[in-house]
């Protein structure tokens, strides 16, 4: 929240004396464990919806920052007219963007905006550091799912966590949040220290929760490698929409069934909590390109991120569903290489990319990586400013010998079907459609038989000497080809956001290219479709096994070794899991007696 401007100078000096403060009143409070500095840093508190005439901050302290770290950037004012299309004869013209259309311009002022955020944070943590170097210093973040928090109106979390001695953020279970903190985090102890479990209002009071709800929010994340947990909030909202919810236990502090489900919870952990603080989860060898440039382009070009966020949750979704486990990297990592133990990566809906990430992307090809990629990779060149000619783009296109040689969006293809395409159609473009509403899917014919649905574009591309692998309407839509030592799988549309519509496609794509790879799932276990599982290591053994049986039907997974289910005491190494059952299993001797 900006309110005061994290650039206005007094308002700076006001935050930090009251920090400075703080800290030196509670750094020898006998309860004091960590300082989380920072809780939530948004941008642009309450409108979390990005709308361009609503963002922050364009006041003349933030315009002389920008103007600033221009300077420092493009050097002279003709190199930045070059790169944004303009003419300005001097430093003192160039304007805080406004309108997301030129995009060049406002993916500098957003990823400056996101520099401030940075910046920010690391003062307070050196604030904190400097009065109590007895005690971690953190921040917690809501991830950037691109849902609710987002690099328009958020933060870059990669970033945010680089100052931590620890990282956490707001969190709830399932495949997104927690895989975000993990990857943001980057090998940090991680925390999810306001858990979202017990939501509510005043005009939707919150479930009853059992012990059944707290294990299936929490254990997965205990699988993906979180270390513990701060629910939010002990006693209930009394003030303003969200009360009476919230709490763990009655506003009156009686008992609620949740109260005792988390007390069953932590009695039932608590002689393995070493343990488990020790162990750490498979490491992924796929890896989600999640890029902060490609989030600020998607929204210069569609006005929203939702289809973005659906083509990005589509593959994590999907590798969740089948045991492999997953990271996000963003541009900055991409850039730096820092691919160390990628396998696969995948880059959905990669239309922004900058050069620097092109050449460290083609070099990690060469060197043995496979690289599954969606539409139009690189087609607009961030280095340059401008939509290439040949795509992909940012070179790639001449060291691959691949060109898309003709594109257009799905509504415009015969046999599309589905939703009509939504968002990104500015006025005129609608006018010219007129009726056209055309829909968001369309088939794509693997050369063995399977179908699988493409969505938003389709671009065919020039076989050359690429392999086909798929086709509409008999022309190359999805196409393979070794590139040095490593595997280039180019689509010609995008399909994360299709993949839970053509599960048999999906999979006859995805099977094959972990095949391709030799990815697979830990062979500790094997288990039921509809069995989610997560290993944890402890000195390269392992040690726990979080299992979900996320369907309706009874379900068995064997684990290899003797194990103990820590809620459930069912011992074996043949489990069968009731529908929706979920259980941390273990190998310590404390309770395998």
């Amino acid at each position: 929240m900006l309110h005061p401007y994290l650039n206005h100078p007094e308002a700076k000096q006001a935050r930090m004396h009251f920090l400075e403060t703080t800290v030196k009143r509670y750094a020898e409070h006998p309860a004091m464990g960590m300082w989380d500095a920072w809780n939530e840093p948004e941008q642009n508190f309450v409108n979390r919806a990005p709308t361009p005439d609503k963002l922050t901050c364009f006041c003349p302290h933030c315009l002389a920052g920008f103007i600033k770290e221009l300077k420092t950037k493009y050097g002279t004012i003709q190199a930045l007219n070059t790169v944004w299309g303009r003419c300005y004869e001097s430093w003192d013209e160039v304007e805080a963007p406004r309108n997301a259309q030129t995009i060049k311009d406002f993916i500098d002022f957003r990823r400056y905006q996101l520099g401030v955020m940075e910046r920010e944070a690391q003062a307070r943590l050196d604030c904190v550091r400097a009065n109590d170097p007895n005690h971690p210093a953190y921040l917690h973040v809501v991830p950037n799912t691109m849902r609710i928090f987002n690099s328009v109106t958020g933060v870059d979390d990669f970033a945010m966590a680089e100052p931590c001695d620890l990282f956490a953020s707001t969190s709830n279970g399932g495949p997104i949040w927690p895989n975000q903190l993990i990857s943001a985090g980057r090998g940090k102890t991680c925390y999810n220290v306001e858990s979202h479990l017990n939501a509510g209002q005043i005009s939707l009071h919150q479930k009853p929760l059992e012990l059944g709800d707290v294990l299936s929010d929490l254990l997965p994340q205990i699988g993906t490698g979180v270390k513990g947990f701060l629910f939010w909030q002990y006693r209930p909202e009394v003030l303003g929409t969200e009360a009476p919810a919230w709490g763990l236990v009655r506003p009156d502090g009686s008992d609620r069934p949740v109260t005792r489900a988390v007390h069953q919870f932590g009695e039932a952990l608590a002689p393995i909590m070493q343990q488990l603080t020790e162990c750490k989860p498979e490491p992924a060898q796929v890896a989600i390109w999640k890029s902060t440039r490609n989030e600020l382009f998607e929204f210069c070009a569609r006005g929203d991120l939702s289809r973005l966020a659906d083509h990005v949750e589509g593959y994590r979704v999907w590798f969740r569903k089948h045991n492999i486990a997953t990271i996000n990297i963003n541009d900055i990592l991409l850039k730096q290489g820092a691919l160390d133990g990628i396998r696969l990566l995948v880059m959905p809906a990669c239309y922004c990319l900058s050069e620097a990430e092109a050449n460290a992307l083609d070099q990690w090809v060469r060197a043995g990586g496979t690289l599954l990629c969606e539409a139009h990779l690189g087609a607009w060149n961030e280095t340059a400013g401008r939509h290439e000619r040949s795509v992909p783009g940012c070179g790639l296109a001449a060291k691959w010998n691949l060109h898309e040689t003709d594109s257009c969006a799905s509504l415009h293809l015969s046999d599309a079907v589905g939703e009509h395409m939504a968002g990104g159609i500015n006025p005129d473009v609608a006018k010219a459609l007129g009726e056209e509403s055309g829909g968001l899917y369309f088939p794509i014919q693997f050369n063995s038989g399977e179908t699988l649905l493409g969505s938003d574009t389709f671009a065919e591309l020039t076989n050359g000497d690429w392999t086909p692998l798929a086709t509409h309407d008999g022309k190359t839509v999805i196409a393979t080809r070794s590139i040095g030592s490593g595997t280039v799988i180019y689509c010609g549309t995008n399909l994360g956001g299709a993949l839970e519509q053509s599960p048999q496609g999906a999979n006859a794509l995805l099977a094959r290219v972990l095949e391709k790879t030799g990815i697979a799932s830990p062979p500790t276990i094997k288990a039921d479709p509809g069995v989610q599982f997560d290993v944890l290591y402890r000195n390269d053994a392992p040690a726990f096994i979080a299992l979900q049986n996320i369907e309706k039907e009874t379900a068995t997974a064997t684990l290899n070794g003797t194990w103990k289910g820590c809620f459930s005491g069912k011992t074996g190494g043949s489990i069968t899991l009731d529908p929706g059952e979920t259980d941390l299993f273990t190998t310590t001797p404390q309770l395998n007696t």
